[in-house]
């Protein structure tokens, strides 16, 4: 499942799906247009204008790097790290397209518009990304050495986690459909869609990083190392409780996470951190 050729196939198949999602939704919008549907079937800020369309095949993608979250994570604790802000970038960006419908049929002005939020958390958090990469990109040749009992646990929560991916996305869509079916007699039941898999998937993430920061503990000698990836699992922990804030409190809590991953990750690097002593991976 971590091999480059089903790398390769998952990419396909995200892309293919991705496309095929996008011309669904974007016929649904033009059926509703027309008039060939009923409206109180499908939710305004999904199906009432044509740009909401783009929000199917950037859930595809995110979808795809969720798997690249877990797929590094064997590898390096910090470039999973960095996939989940990447991962949360994606989620505030996909929400603009839902969100500029109502801009652009002028039901909300722009300073009390839901996009502003989601804008300026995208662009504050993509400047945390390429903070983040450019500091992991001179991160020091010390490497430390990892017993190969936790080399095996990394290997065997990322299959876990990979399963789980799998399992939580068609459950969690599946019933998001369902609630879809019974729009038209409850609205309000409805959950955002921005929410859907990821509350459940960052929560199961906050104890994964829980456990392997445990069992790094005793694997890493640099008492930093420990601290710094605490400090990650913070990270995910914010992004997690995001989910269940609204407005700006949504917003903070998303930024704020990025900027701890940021900071932990140069903090680790001060020379008056890093250790003398080489060892062997």
């Amino acid at each position: 499942m971590f091999s480059t050729s089903f790398k390769s196939r998952f990419e396909k198949l995200t892309l293919y799906f991705g496309i095929t999602t996008f011309v669904l939704h974007s016929a649904l919008i033009l059926l509703l247009k027309l008039n060939l549907l009923d409206a109180k079937y499908f939710p305004d800020n999904l199906f009432g204008n044509p740009f909401a369309a783009l929000f199917s095949p950037f859930s595809s993608l995110l979808v795809y790097e969720v798997y690249l979250l877990i797929y590094y994570l064997r590898k390096s604790y910090t470039k999973s790290v960095a996939k989940q802000l990447e991962i949360m970038a994606l989620i505030l960006l996909r929400n603009c397209f839902k969100d500029i419908g109502q801009l652009i049929e002028r039901k909300v002005t722009l300073i009390n518009s839901e996009l502003l939020k989601d804008l300026s958390g995208f662009v504050a958090l993509l400047i945390l990304v390429w903070l983040f990469y450019h500091l992991e990109s001179r991160r020091s040749e010390i490497k430390y050495e990892l017993s190969s009992a936790f080399v095996k646990l990394k290997e065997r929560m990322s299959v876990i986690l990979l399963l789980v991916l799998f399992a939580l996305s068609i459950y969690s869509f599946s019933n998001w459909l369902i609630d879809l079916v019974r729009y038209a007699e409850n609205q309000s039941s409805l959950m955002d869609p921005s929410h859907i898999f990821y509350s459940e998937f960052f929560t199961l993430l906050t104890f994964v990083d829980v456990l392997l920061l445990l069992s790094s503990a005793k694997n890493l000698q640099n008492t930093i190392l420990v601290i710094r990836n605490s400090g990650y699992v913070l990270a995910t922990f914010l992004a997690r409780i995001s989910f269940s804030q609204e407005g700006w409190d949504r917003i903070l809590m998303i930024v704020m996470g990025g900027i701890i991953a940021v900071f932990m990750l140069w903090i680790s690097k001060r020379r008056v951190f890093l250790s003398t002593e080489k060892i062997k991976v």
